[in-house]
């Protein structure tokens, strides 16, 4: 009979306790869905801004000559702006407060301010080409997309829900040097090695590295 009343008390508690749990974890994600939509607000913004930039360029194409390096960005640009989303799935058990909530507004902001310095207009329609308004914009664009790779870069790590190190860090490095690189480098062939390196980081990142959501949630 003891023995009887023991399993009837554990069986209960554990029912008890599930609830509990499922509450807990459904709070949790209430939240998250609540942070998710000023950071997705920013983030769609920024997509915005960077398709209708490039159609407007095609548009001009008649005027001024399209050049790659832009476009190859422009494309960068458009997957990095679809992994940042994929990979707030990482964040979805996160323990938030303000400070993490304004860290996490950070990376989106940046990602509009870089893609509406990179697909301006204007100066094109008053004259000046492709090429020499992406090089008065490149290095203010590689300080930017720098700093934005290292707010992603630790942006798990900081709200809890990933380790310091992950097999994805060495590739968030790897991007960080690239823009470095874009920044203090000059010449029409480095700028395009570097524009197409970067597109295909990022084209190998989302399909081998984050092709399953929550990829490097601890």
């Amino acid at each position: 009979m003891c023995y009887n009343m023991s399993a009837s008390h554990s069986i209960t508690g554990s029912a008890a306790s599930q609830p509990a749990s499922d509450e807990a974890l459904h709070g949790l994600t209430d939240l998250f869905s609540f942070i998710l939509v000023m950071v997705s607000l920013v983030l769609a913004i920024g997509v915005t801004h960077l398709v209708q930039g490039v159609a407007d360029l095609v548009r001009l194409r008649g005027r001024v000559r399209l050049e790659p390096v832009p476009l190859v960005w422009a494309a960068a640009l458009f997957v990095v702006a679809a992994l940042y989303w994929w990979s707030l799935w990482d964040l979805r058990e996160a323990d938030w407060r303000f400070p993490l909530f304004f860290y996490m507004l950070l990376a989106p902001t940046l990602l509009h301010v870089a893609a509406s310095l990179l697909v301006s207009t204007d100066a094109v329609e008053a004259g000046a080409s492709v090429q020499s308004e992406f090089d008065r914009i490149r290095v203010p664009f590689m300080v930017i997309m720098a700093l934005f790779s290292v707010v992603v870069t630790w942006d798990g790590w900081l709200v809890g829900a990933e380790s310091a190190w992950t097999p994805y860090r060495p590739v968030q490095l790897w991007t960080i040097g690239l823009y470095v690189a874009g920044a203090l480098l000059g010449s029409a062939r480095a700028q395009r090695v570097i524009a197409v390196l970067g597109l295909a980081t990022y084209v190998i990142a989302g399909f081998f590295f984050r092709f399953l959501p929550g990829a490097f949630a601890s």
